[in-house]
């Protein structure tokens, strides 16, 4: 099995469940409470650790009590984990979720997860992997500078852009395979007019070698220079969307390291990605690969 680097984020998710999320100005009650491990980056490595794939995450936390308790559940997961010590605080997220319709709204406390630094990424042995997965929730930067970094050691660089944040178009060529939702599609192709294929044939005539679109309740979309499809989504009731695009991802990854073809991994994530919405949580909700 081909071996995955995952860089990202990680933070404390405290979510609050509600049937009457509020407007400004307004307070409601809401219906229950729980205190996570998240962060886009250690929810698709833990994802990718749940389904057997051969991951490693790099990641940041601070020298504080939700650090350490960071580093606690990392290491009950078993997850390989390389996880630098910052003096801001670990990251912490505040997330509602609409009870009615499983929808969220997220706020986000970075801290720590934006000190990753240059000098950071060049410490990592790239060489080591075959597949780099990262997000949008660390230092732009030095996100742009791990894309490059990554294929110049000759990996298959995987982006998912979430959450959505501008990016410099040269460093469109250094990506294999571009994974945003259509929200997040919608904002990299601000001035293109059409559906979800032109956009993705846009970003790949930009440089970007492949993309995926996942679309929810509609299923995802892959586009390449020469190919395009579309994969049906699985029909679930959905609880909690926090941590599909994550699930998705991973799942994908693990797939792809597997030797599956796009296809095939497509419907793979999708699978997993379905099951983790009828779940509340994030890293909670992630499916085994026994469940697949």
């Amino acid at each position: 099995m081909k071996k995955i680097l995952v860089i990202g984020s990680i933070a404390i998710d405290n979510v609050t469940y509600t049937s009457t999320p509020a407007h400004p100005g307004m307070t409601v009650y809401g219906d229950s409470f729980l205190s996570n491990i998240g962060g886009k980056g250690a929810n698709q490595a833990c994802a990718i650790k749940f389904l057997g794939g051969d991951v490693t995450f790099y990641g940041a936390i601070g020298n504080d009590e939700n650090g350490k308790r960071v580093e606690n559940f990392l290491k009950m997961q078993d997850l390989r984990t390389f996880l630098k010590k910052s003096n801001k605080n670990t990251g912490v997220a505040s997330i509602t979720i609409d009870n009615k319709t499983g929808e969220n709204s997220i706020i986000i406390v970075p801290g720590a997860n934006m000190d990753i630094t240059h000098e950071d990424i060049d410490k990592i042995d790239f060489y080591k992997y075959d597949f780099l997965l990262i997000q949008l929730e660390n230092e732009i930067s030095s996100i742009e500078y791990a894309l490059k970094k990554a294929k110049d050691n000759g990996l298959t660089v995987v982006l998912n852009p979430a959450p959505y944040h501008e990016i410099d178009e040269k460093f469109y060529r250094y990506i294999d395979l571009f994974v945003p939702n259509e929200h997040e599609l919608d904002l990299f192709t601000k001035d293109i007019k059409g559906d979800y294929l032109l956009k993705a044939q846009h970003l790949v005539k930009q440089g970007i070698k492949k993309v995926i679109v996942t679309l929810g309740e509609k299923g995802s979309l892959y586009v390449d220079e020469t190919t395009s499809f579309n994969i049906e989504p699985n029909k679930v009731k959905a609880v909690d969307t926090t941590g599909a695009g994550d699930s998705y991802c991973g799942a994908l990854l693990t797939a792809l390291a597997e030797g599956k073809q796009i296809k095939e991994a497509m419907q793979f994530a999708s699978k997993a990605s379905s099951i983790t919405v009828t779940r509340k949580g994030a890293i909670a909700s992630l499916p085994k690969r026994s469940e697949l």
